[in-house]
């Protein structure tokens, strides 16, 4: 299995464009799949530079309804013609940061391609083959982090805290590996791991995502206990981690004071062969 980022907050070289977002491109011995879109379609321009052939991709999914992550929808369903785009149901409802200025900012997919015939809409887990689960349904709050205070989604007028029914996450198993990659964890990793076991009661072996600590606390002290707290949850795994986006490189740093090389950073361009 060969995991590429094809867009991440940051890259690995000068030619390969980055913003706030994430997609993965991740081939396996029966498919190539694209996970997550990033915010815009740069994400085809850094997947042509870097050998990978959108047009070929036969199965999309997305993490969550957030336009850092699904922002590039419009552009893949261009450049790929035949692609599936596996979702939750509620994944275009109409999401939004409350920004420290006051401003309630939409934070949702384009609206107008939500009627698109390839996307696959689908409410919990699903299996899309013996070795691609797709799960949600993530309740667990341990490790949970603030920075998902500001954010809502807007039913009958009023924006109520998002609980993220519309996030997912992907198991996939080749040979005797056993990988889960999800986009942002706003559930908590934690969360979303202990969910994973009992599709995996084998361990997980590789765990590629987002964590959404950025921001989470604006007092150091406060920021550092929660990444200890994560740490040393994570740590009893013996799992390996790459993280990314969300997470922001500062965090990202005081997880890896803990865990130490358990655990690294992935930029755009990064290539993860197991």
């Amino acid at each position: 299995m060969r995991i590429v980022t094809l867009m991440e907050n940051t890259s690995v070289q000068p030619d390969l464009a980055s913003s706030h977002g994430l997609s993965f491109y991740i081939e396996t011995k029966n498919h190539k799949i694209l996970f997550d879109m990033g915010p815009d379609g740069a994400f085809l321009d850094n997947a042509q530079k870097l050998g990978v052939d959108i047009s070929k991709v036969d199965l999309a999914i997305l993490s969550h309804g957030h336009y850092d992550h699904g922002g590039g929808l419009a552009a893949f369903l261009e450049a790929n013609a035949t692609a599936p785009v596996h979702m939750q149901r509620k994944a275009f409802g109409e999401f939004y940061a409350h920004d420290s200025d006051g401003v309630n900012r939409y934070i949702g997919l384009p609206q107008e391609i939500k009627d698109h015939p390839r996307i696959v809409y689908h409410s919990g887990d699903y299996k899309l083959d013996a070795g691609i689960q797709v799960f949600a349904g993530v309740t667990g709050r341990e490790c949970y982090s603030p920075a998902n205070d500001v954010l809502f989604v807007s039913m009958n007028g009023r924006h109520i805290q998002d609980l993220f029914m519309h996030e997912q996450n992907l198991l996939i198993k080749e040979g005797d590996k056993m990988v889960l990659v999800a986009g942002c964890a706003h559930n908590g990793i934690v969360n979303i791991l202990t969910r994973a076991d009992s599709f995996a009661p084998g361990g997980i072996d590789y765990v590629i995502s987002g964590m959404h600590l950025m921001h989470a606390y604006e007092e150091k002290e406060k920021q550092k206990m929660l990444c200890k707290n994560m740490a040393d949850r994570l740590r009893q795994r013996s799992s390996r981690y790459y993280t990314c986006h969300c997470t922001s490189v500062e965090a990202y740093e005081m997880l890896h004071e803990e865990m130490g090389p358990q655990i690294e950073y992935v930029s755009a361009g990064s290539i993860l062969d197991i």
